[in-house]
């Protein structure tokens, strides 16, 4: 419904509408009116009144009830049925007075006698101010009441964020506070330690897909803007307590808790200080208590470390990030006896000196000091072993069980936190929709990974992934020149880990032990000899696994040519070489 009449509190002009025929009744009112300032709309008939009232928003409507054999005064009627605090002053003819009863009657709020007189208009339009500025108040008033109840309400359900156990705990009691006060979706991000640059995300309601976990400040703001989010910073002593990412919801709460937020604001960066404070003191020595891995914000504080002495002594080490979950009756996250079973396992594969954090219900980060990329994928590899081998999880069966790991190394892949991980968590969410995992290669032998990678590779769907599979066909003299080149690019980042094949005659591993040599630092080749196994006759295979990632080429040798599939997807390497393996009887990798 139109609220014609509305009070914007902005101004004192008035917008009238004049619904009158007789020329000088309208001279009159448009002279006296426009002098006070007000805008005079003038409709010379019931039909374009109508539409005039509906398009113009007038705050007083003058009307002849004379006019179309008294049709004005039904009009009357129409107008304040539509619009109850629109202001309607009746016009009457001295001849038909009798017309007053029916006009009040039908909700006319003034009567002005005609022929108008210029004061009678001008006590008029200023009775409309003052009623409308008294509106105005009122809503003001009730705005501001509305806002102090908001506000105790949402400080009094605040109270106890001050003793929640972590800075975790707090965020999530947080945004389950901003979504019940009538936020869709609320996020809450704070700095990842004391004076530290990159924020963690670490409370979330409601729909938070995309959203960075790990990042700095730039990232979260055009996080906010691309989603149509809020985004409310949450300051004490000028220092970021937490930035604050809330979307509209369909109550009418979203807009008092809008209002509510800067007067809250300061009791939420307290708490957070105070909860910050006492997790600082105790961080030492800080395990996450649904499990025996550390807290993530112990992790940040051992990287940071990590970080300062790689760049300082020019060493190298690498993070892992692994996300575990359970599909078991379509739920995601994992129950208490599965997420301790995930960091013992994943303890019983890494060094002391390495670091496991638990990040959130699904989610591990792995630091592996004085590591490169060829250690940090033997240690990927050693995981996937004791979390999806033989038997699973003794909590979860295997089959319902996703497993992924992305890993990153410094400073191949960043030289900060922030960085790193989201190398790593990009390559986790890569390894997801893997091809590998997406036609089952893990159940083929060989030959038929080849065959199911040489019919389905190059969809048009996956042309955005780097990781995809693609084809190639090349005279194998080209191809023994590609494999060789690959092979020195990877050399060149540092040790390098080659699996090949061999046989009599052009091979891609003969190739590259020809040009390279085998004594070369930080090299080392493994050739397979598959000329007595007659499945794999015609079969050329060459891995690369380095310190910046891994490369498989998988293909067949047929009157001069190659016909292959070639990506750097390190699961297709894995599965790859562990066929290989098979093949002779022999693990190839560790």
């Amino acid at each position: 419904m139109t609220d014609w009449g509305a009070p914007d509190g902005k101004s004192t002009a008035l917008r009238v509408l004049v619904v009158v025929e007789d020329a000088p009744t309208l001279r009159v009112i448009q002279r006296t009116l426009g002098s006070a300032g007000d805008e005079v709309i003038t409709a010379t008939d019931l039909a374009d009144a109508m539409a005039s009232a509906g398009a113009e928003v007038p705050d007083l409507v003058l009307i002849d009830v004379g006019m179309g054999q008294e049709a004005g005064l039904a009009m009357v009627h129409h107008l304040r049925a539509l619009a109850p605090n629109l202001a309607v002053a009746a016009l009457i003819p001295a001849e038909s007075l009798g017309l007053v009863t029916q006009a009040m009657a039908l909700g006319a709020s003034h009567l002005l006698v005609l022929p108008l007189s210029g004061d009678e208009l001008l006590m008029t339009a200023s009775a409309v101010r003052t009623r409308r500025a008294e509106r105005a108040q009122q809503l003001q008033l009730a705005q501001v009441a509305e806002l102090a109840r908001s506000s105790r309400s949402l400080s009094e359900a605040l109270s106890g964020l001050a003793s929640a156990a972590s800075r975790r705990d707090a965020a999530e009691r947080l945004a389950v506070l901003l979504a019940q006060a009538g936020a869709s979706s609320a996020m809450v991000y704070v700095p990842a330690g004391e004076g530290a640059r990159q924020l963690m995300r670490l409370g979330a309601v409601g729909n938070s897909d995309g959203s960075p976990a790990f990042c700095e400040d730039l990232e979260v703001l055009s996080y906010a803007q691309s989603m149509g989010m809020l985004v409310h910073r949450v300051t004490l002593e000028r220092q970021t307590q937490a930035i604050l990412l809330i979307a509209p919801g369909v109550s009418d709460g979203f807009s008092a808790l809008v209002a509510a937020l800067p007067i809250v604001s300061s009791s939420i960066g307290l708490a957070l200080a105070l909860v910050g404070e006492r997790e600082h003191a105790t961080r030492g020595a800080m395990k996450d208590p649904r499990s025996s891995a550390y807290t993530f914000a112990y992790f940040v504080d051992v990287t940071g470390r990590e970080i300062d002495k790689a760049r300082r002594y020019q060493r190298r080490f690498a993070l892992a990030t692994l996300s575990v979950e359970s599909r078991r009756e379509g739920r995601q996250e994992l129950s208490p006896e599965a997420a301790l079973e995930v960091a013992e396992r994943v303890l019983s594969c890494v060094r002391d000196t390495d670091v496991l954090a638990r990040v959130d219900e699904t989610e591990f980060y792995l630091l592996l000091p004085e590591t490169g990329g060829t250690g940090a994928h033997t240690c990927r590899r050693r995981i996937v072993r004791q979390l999806i081998g033989a038997g699973g999880l003794r909590s979860t069966a295997t089959r319902d069980l996703e497993l992924a790991i992305g890993v990153a190394t410094f400073p191949q892949d960043g030289v900060d936190l922030s960085q790193l991980l989201r190398v790593a968590r990009h390559r986790a969410d890569s390894s997801r929709n893997s091809t590998v995992q997406r036609l089952g290669l893990d159940r083929m032998p060989l030959p038929e990974i080849l065959d199911a990678l040489l019919w389905q590779v190059d969809d048009p769907s996956l042309a955005s992934d780097p990781l995809a599979p693609r084809t190639i066909q090349l005279p194998m003299m080209e191809a023994l020149s590609l494999a060789v080149s690959a092979v020195q690019e990877a050399a060149r980042a540092g040790e390098t880990r080659v699996v090949s094949v061999t046989r009599g005659g052009m091979s891609l591993g003969g190739a590259i032990r020809a040009s390279l040599g085998s004594g070369r630092e930080g090299l080392s080749f493994e050739n397979v000899e598959l000329s007595a196994h007659s499945a794999f006759k015609d079969l050329e295979v060459l891995v690369v696994i380095a310190e910046h990632g891994a490369y498989c080429l998988l293909g067949r040798q047929q009157q001069g040519q190659l016909r292959a599939v070639h990506a750097p997807d390190p699961l297709l390497a894995d599965i790859v070489v562990q066929r290989l393996g098979e093949a002779i009887g022999a693990r190839l990798l560790d």
